[in-house]
């Protein structure tokens, strides 16, 4: 019998909540969604008589196109879910329609791993953190994990825990045009020296004036 699901923490921000604002949590919805789905789709198969490795191996066959032995373990799987199952037994319409959705969800699973990989991000490390959190709805796999923190410490087994996640520092781009000096600015003494020049013309001038009017 399963397990119920526990009830979700309104105390912590939820999946949903997290994944609008932090690509990682949206990577890791994405994945838990699409895993769940899957793991129904397959319990559904295997609780209507064609066992779990099974039902594996026909998603496969179905994913690579062997039509024909994907046919012949087709016919002996519900040959044997018929013989233990009778009436109970999945159909081969109802087998058919969950292995093209099964097909299409490991497409889209090996999609959203190649983003996990080009964002450098590593894949057993994900895929335990998926499978925690996707098995612990109602805190999201805290305490598990917090267990496994624990465990680790015990052991004497170095973990280093996750620092915030930064952005490199955007620097300006040097500028192309060419660097012109600009002239140094004058200094006091030199103003002064300046100005008593202009006097100096300017009294030049007058007497010069002066000179011509009086010849």
């Amino acid at each position: 019998m399963a397990v119920p699901a526990e009830k979700p923490d309104s105390s912590t921000p939820s999946m949903e909540q997290n994944a609008a604002t932090n690509p990682l949590a949206l990577l890791v919805k994405q994945l838990i969604d699409i895993n769940s789905e899957i793991f129904e789709l397959k319990e559904d198969i295997v609780a209507k008589g064609i066992p779990y490795n099974t039902a594996n191996a026909l998603v496969e066959l179905s994913r690579v196109g062997k039509v024909e032995e994907l046919s012949q373990l087709k016919q002996s799987a519900l040959q044997n879910a018929a013989s233990q199952y009778g009436a109970a037994a999945i159909t081969a319409d109802a087998l058919d329609a969950h292995l093209v959705k099964l097909s299409d969800l490991e497409d889209d699973l090996s999609h959203h791993r190649r983003i996990a990989k080009g964002r450098n991000l590593e894949a057993q490390s994900l895929n335990l953190l998926t499978n925690v959190i996707r098995q612990n709805p109602g805190d999201r796999g805290a305490n598990v994990l917090s267990k496994i923190f624990e465990y680790a410490r015990a052991c004497d087994i170095p973990v280093k825990m996750l620092a915030p996640m930064e952005m490199p520092e955007i620097e300006e781009p040097e500028s192309v045009l060419p660097d012109i000096k600009l002239p140094e600015p004058e200094t006091k003494g030199w103003k002064k020296y300046r100005s008593l020049l202009v006097d100096l013309a300017i009294g030049a001038v007058m007497a010069c004036c002066a000179l011509a009017l009086l010849t």
